[in-house]
């Protein structure tokens, strides 16, 4: 097959392959919002449907703050009870996964209240900002990172899961854990201490 034909052939098919993931999008969300009308009108069978969608999405948040797969369990149970009994606070110009995540999130927090109000909560002072800290993201996978973060202490785990995997500000993070924004950058600098020594001896890092 000459060149261009096999240029034409290819782009052919990445243009299919496109239609085709984008049309299983559009069907997906169509699903997603029908569901979520019948759950507006409190349908068991609908909700039932949507916890099935949405569970390993809302157990894989769960997991990264809480320390074990039983409570993790229990943690999305609580964040789809309380999904659909505010359903109608939901807004469909807001996408459905995101606003679950925030649920998630805020469920587990609830659940790690008390283990967040520790000694591991300190100022910041700055001490652990030194810029070869930093790249501790950028030397680990993401897996290597999620396989590790039941090893930090709650408070450092939490902070670490909020600004570096969820993208909250240190200001949002303060207002969200009842701390202050010095605190959560020493979380933050602290957790990222603790993921580099754990993985000193098995992994070679940037400098």
């Amino acid at each position: 097959m000459p060149a261009c034909e096999r240029e034409r052939w290819s782009l052919r098919n990445t243009l299919s392959h496109r239609n085709v993931m984008a049309d299983k999008h559009n069907a997906e969300e169509s699903r997603v919002s029908e569901l979520l009308r019948q759950c507006r009108q409190q349908k068991r069978s609908a909700q039932h449907q949507l916890f099935q969608i949405f569970y390993n999405y809302a157990m894989s948040i769960a997991r990264r703050y809480v320390g074990s797969i039983e409570t993790a369990e229990e943690v999305v149970s609580d964040a789809f009870f309380k999904a659909f009994t505010k359903i109608n606070l939901y807004e469909e110009s807001l996408s459905f996964r995101f606003w679950l995540r925030r649920i998630v999130i805020n469920t587990a927090i609830d659940r790690l209240r008390s283990a967040l109000q520790t000694r591991e909560s300190e100022p910041w002072n700055g001490q652990y900002d030194a810029p070869v800290e930093s790249s501790v993201v950028e030397d680990l996978t993401r897996e290597q990172i999620l396989a590790t973060l039941d090893r930090l202490p709650p408070a450092y785990r939490t902070v670490f899961n909020l600004f570096v995997v969820d993208g909250y500000t240190h200001e949002e993070i303060a207002q969200l854990l009842g701390i202050s924004t010095g605190t959560s950058k020493s979380n933050l600098s602290r957790a990222r201490q603790h993921l580099r020594a754990l993985f000193s001896d098995d992994f070679e890092f940037k400098k």
